[in-house]
């Protein structure tokens, strides 16, 4: 009975064994980082995301100048007249605090969500462009990330580059 499951066991590696070289023929590996980081479409959606929320930036900016000078006028008044110094324009100092805070906390998220929405959107992409050389080149198997080695011949990032580069510039 032992020797009998002995040579099961060697049987079945040895079909491993023998299958294994058919396998790495179908297999390859794509370094998203380097993808995200040499893309056509990341750039644009970062131009986008700069354009889409420059104003909102550029207004906040301002009022922040606004209220600097505001409180250095205050301080100015208040070194004049004594500490007695004026309780409105205190808290109208306070108020335009909570108001900036409030608008650049805003504007943090709706940034945040929109990076999420453009991320999303050109992870999609990248998907698409992986699985379209996959087939073309009737691969099985197409690894990212956490590899301790991958040999450069299996290596299909440039590939992968290259066809987001002739494809569109990622616009919606």
């Amino acid at each position: 009975m032992m020797r009998s499951l002995t040579r099961l066991a060697l049987t079945l590696l040895l079909a491993l064994l023998s299958t294994t070289p058919v396998l790495a023929e179908g297999v390859a590996y794509v370094d998203l980082a380097r993808v995200l980081d040499q893309a056509p479409q990341v750039a644009a959606s970062r131009q986008r995301l700069e354009d889409e929320f420059a104003e909102r930036n550029r207004q906040l900016e301002e009022d922040e100048l606004s209220l600097t000078a505001l409180r250095q006028q205050l301080q100015s008044e208040n070194e004049l007249i004594g500490n007695a110094g004026d309780s409105a324009a205190a808290r109208r100092i306070d108020t335009l605090e909570r108001s900036l805070r409030r608008r650049r906390e805003s504007l943090g998220r709706d940034l945040d969500q929109r990076r999420q929405m453009e991320l999303a959107r050109i992870d999609n992409l990248i998907g698409e462009a992986i699985t379209q050389l996959a087939r073309e080149r009737d691969l099985d198997l197409v690894l990212t990330d956490q590899i301790v080695y991958h040999s450069p011949r299996i290596d299909l990032t440039d590939a992968v580059i290259e066809r987001l580069r002739n494809s569109s510039t990622g616009e919606p």
